[in-house]
């Protein structure tokens, strides 16, 4: 897990490098890519299960549960040491 941490935040860096637009808020990213930004964490649903979101002080939260077609049921918090 911590890999897929480690990854998540560099790519949510990457795409915040990219688009200077947006500021604080979430980076959604999926197999280690950001593809999006919501200003806050928004309803599970909306996302695929194993999309992580990445915050500005970069917590990241993991979307579980559910599937792909209704999309998941909850963002859990990652724990991390750092």
């Amino acid at each position: 897990m911590p890999h897929m941490i480690q990854a998540a935040r560099a790519a949510a860096s990457q795409w915040r490098t990219e688009h200077p637009e947006h500021q604080g808020g979430v980076v959604l990213v999926w197999q280690a890519q950001g593809y999006g930004w919501k200003d806050r964490l928004r309803d599970a649903a909306h996302e695929r299960p194993g999309v992580y979101a990445v915050d500005a002080d970069d917590h990241v939260f993991v979307a579980e549960g559910g599937d792909d077609y209704k999309g998941a049921k909850c963002w859990v918090a990652v724990p991390t040491n750092n």
